[in-house]
This record gives C-alpha cells, structure tokens and sequence, in this order.
C-alpha cells in the first residue's frame, strides 16, 4: 500500500522515479520501495513525504482510508471494505460497531468515545435508522461537550429530527440557539473567514484539523451550491 501511494503521488505530481530519488537515493531504491520489496524507515518515508509536498500519514494511507470509511458511513457495507485495511483503533473499532449496527438494526450497545466528529457520525446513522430518541440524546449531550462549531452541526442534525417527529416546540427552540451560534456569520464568506482567523492562532493540532476540515468543507460547498443555482436546481 506504501508503495502504491508514492508511486501515485509521484506521478500526480508528474516527477520521474530519478527526479524523487536525486540527492538521497537511488533510482532503483525508489523502483524497489513502489514495488513493495523495501519497506521504507520513518525517516525516508519523512523525505519522500517532504518531496512529494505531502504527509507520511497521507503515503501510509491510513488516514485517507480513515476518510473513507466515514464519508460512506451511511453505506454501511463499503464502509466496512475500508474499515478492513485499518489498524483496530478505538476509532475503527467504534466504526465497526456502528456500521454493525446500522446492518443489523440494533441498537448501538458500546462507549461513544470522546471525539465531535464520532458523536456527529453517530446522530446521524441514528437518524438515518429513524431511532429519533437515541439521536437526539447523543446530539444533545454533544451540544453540552463540544464547541460552537460542532454545536452548529448537532443543532442542525437535531432539527431535522424534530421535523421529521412534527415537534414544533423543540424545533423552535434548537432554531433559535442555532440562530444564536450563527448570527455572527451573516455569509458562507464571514464563516469561512472566522474560520481562517481561529485557524491561526488554535494551537491545538487536533482542533486545528477540525478547523481546516471545516473551511474546506464551507468552501466546497458555497461552490456546490453555485453550481446547483446556476441550473435552477
């Protein structure tokens, strides 16, 4: 797998196996790691990362199969052909429980770990599973834990819950603190920019993932949502 990802990084950025090799190794040394006979040490898989304008997390694969597997989790069957290549982390291992869960129509019976993105993940499998009662509980202790960004998308995920569940009142309530959350953000424009300023100055490494996941994804989006205006749908 190792390999493989180098040598699609290579040639995504369009160098030669002489030109990633130039000053630290050998052409056939990189030949051999892409092939899968040499296992590269930390330290190499380092540089080639640094050459290739990428992360060893990103050439090792794990994290993009990581990705993967979250982004099909409402597809409960190719999450789990992604969930197969990974490390048992309690993160994949809590995926697996939730994806089994999602097969099965049980309920979920394991810890929620600690982590905004596994409680948002989780509400809404719960939601696409029409268990509205465990959705909105594990939602709202989310809202109790996490920050104002998370908080927006529980909010969000809880409104459409009482919507489906004609609940008028608790609706109007999640409108109105999510109304509170949102308020300074006028535009897509504003967020992303508020974003980006949080994003300087966060120390914190995991946040700051968070952070850039988010700008990226309000990005993409605003385009999307040009695209679809622009043909009416």
């Amino acid at each position: 797998m190792i390999g493989d990802n180098i040598r699609l990084r290579r040639k995504k950025m369009r160098l030669s196996q002489e030109a990633l090799a130039k000053g630290n190794w050998t052409r056939s040394y990189v030949s051999q790691i892409e092939r899968g006979r040499i296992l590269p040490s930390l330290q190499t898989l380092s540089q080639i990362a640094n050459k290739l304008d990428t992360t060893v997390a990103e050439l090792v694969g794990d994290q993009t199969t990581l990705a993967k597997a979250k982004a099909s989790i409402l597809q409960p069957d190719v999450c789990k052909q992604y969930l197969a290549q990974l490390p048992k982390t309690p993160t994949v291992i809590f995926l697996e429980q939730l994806t089994n869960s999602l097969l099965t129509n049980n309920d979920l019976d394991c810890q929620l770990p600690p982590n905004p993105e596994l409680y948002y993940l989780t509400g809404r499998v719960l939601t696409f599973m029409k268990k509205y009662p465990q959705a909105e509980e594990v939602l709202q202790r989310g809202v109790r834990l996490f920050d104002s960004l998370w908080r927006m998308l529980y909010l969000n995920q809880l409104c459409l819950i009482y919507e489906q569940q004609n609940d008028g009142e608790a609706l109007a309530k999640a409108e109105t603190e999510l109304e509170g959350l949102a308020e300074s953000a006028h535009t897509v424009q504003e967020l992303e920019r508020q974003l980006i300023n949080e994003l300087r100055y966060e120390a914190d490494p995991v946040r700051s993932a968070y952070l850039a996941m988010f700008i990226q994804s309000v990005h993409y989006g605003a385009q999307f949502q040009q695209i679809l205006d622009r043909f009416g749908r």
